[in-house]
């Protein structure tokens, strides 16, 4: 296979590249050892070259990890690897490297290497949304809500791509034409969940898929606790909008804080299961989020006013239904009469406006506009 087949040409010459891939995919032995090798062979093909007797000198693996690297040599094609990230159009970046994106270099334990199907996150801000799969359709809503506002304020929005508030965080930035990353717990090249493989396919065209995984990993329940150190190492901001009390949202808010970035969390009723995260969250110090003013304020975005956001979400069907509130409250029944939409239509979109803060409901099914 000729160099030029080989993906990304950058600090580590192509001719070495394909064998850092190689020590990458090693099973069984760690980031940090992998380093280790490097750092006493100086270069991956040494790594590759030596014999057993020679990896014993670097002190630093088992006899057990000397038996993967040396059945990995004889199971792993390297130059098929490559013919099949070429077809994927999945390209690789090692720590190494000065497309690396810098926030992960500054983690604890940046992962060694990084697959991306689509781009790297190429904007100054980004935003994590994160929750529960099992969320309400209220976080539902607001997630979706959250990614559509970062998208026009000209944000990066990271999620994990999982049923529920993640997906929902993507599904709005990329609705309102933003780019959004997901960050896999399998291989680049596995959609998971596949119910999600349009979100997938098109966060691979404006935003990516990445993981530190080697491709065709499938998703298995240990792997995502340790990617979510990406998806905090890659924001600036992690928002949480439901998670219970034991949740995997809540591993990412403890990386994203031992990372130095800050974390905001949706209240709650204390009743409510899904808000117990949250509120705990709030408790130890996180910010509270009550609209996108929050937001900006926090990732210095001058200028986010209500007013603005009013002109990006009264479009169409929210309009009509925004012309028909009044400072006069109106039962649920009333507006669906008054603008021919049905029940359930008219309660997503008088959520969506309650969640922008332009009405508010002063009894049970009755609506009315506030003013601005």
């Amino acid at each position: 296979m000729k160099d030029k087949k080989i993906t990304n040409s950058k600090n580590i010459h192509d001719e070495q590249r394909k064998y850092m891939l190689w020590l990458h995919c090693v099973e069984g032995v760690s980031d940090v050892k992998k380093q280790k090798l490097m750092d006493f062979f100086k270069a991956p093909r040494e790594v590759y070259e030596c014999d057993r007797k020679r990896l014993s000198f670097a002190k630093a693996l088992t006899e057990e990890e000397i038996r993967l690297i040396e059945s990995s040599k004889k199971n792993f094609d390297m130059e098929k690897q490559l013919e099949y990230m070429e077809r994927q159009k999945i390209s690789f970046f090692f720590v190494h490297d000065k497309e690396y994106p810098e926030k992960l270099k500054n983690i604890q334990n940046p992962p060694f290497c990084i697959f991306v199907k689509g781009q790297l996150p190429k904007r100054k801000r980004a935003v994590a949304i994160i929750g529960a799969r099992e969320c309400t359709n209220y976080g539902r809503q607001l997630a979706k809500k959250i990614g559509r506002d970062m998208a026009a304020l000209g944000v990066d929005v990271i999620g994990g791509m999982a049923r529920g508030i993640d997906t929902y965080g993507h599904r709005g930035a990329l609705e309102e034409g933003g780019s959004s990353y997901g960050i896999m717990g399998c291989g680049a090249d596995i959609c998971y969940p596949y119910e999600n493989i349009e979100i997938y396919e098109e966060m691979a065209k404006r935003g990516g898929i990445i993981s530190e995984l080697p491709l065709g990993s499938e998703p298995r329940s240990w792997h995502f606790p340790k990617r979510n150190r990406i998806i905090s190492g890659l924001s600036d901001l992690v928002i949480v909008v439901e998670a219970r009390k034991k949740s995997g949202s809540l591993i990412t808010a403890e990386y994203a804080i031992n990372q130095g970035v800050d974390v905001m969390a949706v209240p709650g009723r204390v009743t409510d299961g899904l808000s117990e995260g949250c509120n705990s969250l709030i408790s130890d110090g996180a910010y509270i989020f009550t609209c996108t003013e929050d937001i900006g304020d926090i990732l210095k975005i001058k200028n986010v006013k209500k007013n603005e956001i009013l002109n990006n979400v009264l479009e169409k069907d929210f309009e009509v239904v925004y012309s028909k509130t009044d400072l006069v409250p109106a039962s649920l029944q009333e507006l669906a009469y008054k603008t021919g939409f049905s029940t359930g239509k008219i309660l997503e979109i008088l959520l969506k406006l309650q969640l922008e803060g332009l009405i508010y409901e002063p009894a049970k099914n009755y609506y009315a506009r506030k003013s601005i």
